[in-house]
């Protein structure tokens, strides 16, 4: 429409993003796991889920019974709600241990890994990113330095 002004259509495009047309649920039957060289994960609030959010993003990481994640590092913020296990982050040169129930934090641009330290069960992280938010303003990279695999050996790094 030849006649509509800039402030007409930017009122419209404002409007257009309050009309949310993907998903509102995740069934857990609709859950799927991937695995990647940062190991099993689903990612569950992501345009991949179709339950898309615009400034962040879920995933489900499982870690297997002594195993780690790979070594990585992102430019988005990102934190970990502990569900079930028990283990250590490696977050730049700092180690963070956790257990069911803690909450931590790593910053953008810090390399970490996952590690889990209980030799008989996974362990199990609901992480909250903000990927999302980096992909849209054209500024998100991870790189990944190493892939997942077995943990450092008892006394090594516990």
């Amino acid at each position: 429409m030849a006649d509509k002004t800039f402030y007409d259509s930017l009122m419209e495009r404002q409007a257009d993003t309050r009309k949310y047309k993907g998903k509102l649920i995740l069934k857990k039957k609709d859950i799927q796991w991937h695995v990647s060289p940062q190991g099993r994960n689903a990612a569950v609030v992501d345009a991949t889920s179709g339950l898309e959010a615009k400034t962040f993003g879920m995933v489900l990481t499982e870690i297997p019974p002594g195993s780690q994640s790979g070594l990585h590092r992102h430019t988005f913020e990102a934190v970990a709600y502990v569900l079930d296990g028990e283990g250590y982050d490696l977050i730049g040169d700092e180690r963070v241990d956790w257990e069911t129930g803690d909450l931590f934090y790593m910053p953008p641009n810090v390399p970490h890994r996952h590690v889990n330290k209980d030799a008989n069960r996974p362990a199990r992280l609901l992480q909250v990113e903000a990927w999302p938010l980096m992909i849209y303003l054209g500024i998100s990279e991870m790189i990944q330095s190493e892939g997942a695999g077995k943990a450092p050996a008892v006394g090594s790094a516990d």
